[in-house]
């Protein structure tokens, strides 16, 4: 019959240091010291102190190659030495005052021919600007002014104007202008007219009696959809 009876951790623990008792081990050979005995071997050897040394020919070279560094860096660091040792290898004066004066004169072309392209080019961007200018003063906007700007619900006022045109610089008067009367939401149409030969109108008007004391606008209105409006208080 099998043996069901288990070994607790005690039992075992126990059976194996026994074990590890009546086992035989070969012997470890000390490594280190060998290693230790040959590398000292080595380095009393004859051929190991022959590779260390320094050759003789090489040394002298590499004195020299070291000396020759130390003389180039000196030079390319003293700004007196680097003088006199360029002095016979620099161009002489008149050499210099020569190459001087021609980029003088190089430059001097050059700065001239810029001057007289940037004189062109200005006075033709001076033309357009001038033409510009002469059509802005022929274009004037229209304007209206009330006589009196403060008046009374119900009173006579004059709306006068002056520039209405039906087209920039053709010196056509404009015509079916509609001169409204605003306050805040409100809107009155107070009538339809149309410019003189001189580009003016004058007409006599009236406040609606129905707005209110305060700020209120009289606008003239072109065909064209321009507005022109002018200030009116409306007394007590």
């Amino acid at each position: 019959m099998p043996d069901d009876r288990r070994f607790s951790d005690e039992e075992i623990e126990n059976s194996l240091r026994d074990l590890g008792a009546r086992m035989e081990y070969p012997t470890t050979p000390d490594v280190a010291r060998t290693v230790r005995r040959k590398l000292d071997e080595e380095a009393q050897s004859p051929e190991h102190r022959r590779t260390l040394r320094w050759p003789p020919f090489l040394a002298t070279r590499w004195t020299a190659v070291a000396a020759a560094l130390v003389v180039i860096c000196v030079v390319a660091l003293s700004p007196t030495l680097r003088t006199t040792l360029s002095g016979p290898f620099a161009p002489g004066p008149q050499a210099g005052s020569e190459a001087g004066s021609a980029a003088k004169s190089g430059s001097g072309s050059s700065e001239e021919r810029y001057k007289q392209e940037a004189g062109v080019a200005s006075q033709a961007a001076r033309a357009p600007a001038a033409d510009q200018g002469e059509a802005a003063t022929s274009c004037s906007s229209p304007t209206i002014e009330a006589v009196p700007a403060r008046a009374a619900a119900g009173a006579k006022f004059r709306l006068r104007g002056h520039d209405f045109s039906s087209g920039c610089g053709r010196g056509t008067p404009s015509s079916g202008v509609t001169i409204l009367f605003r306050q805040d939401s409100k809107t009155w149409r107070l009538t339809t007219l149309d410019a003189d030969r001189d580009l003016a109108f004058e007409a006599g008007l009236r406040v609606p009696a129905s707005a209110e004391p305060g700020l209120a606008r009289v606008q003239a209105v072109l065909r064209s959809g321009e507005r022109v409006e002018e200030r009116l208080v409306v007394l007590r």
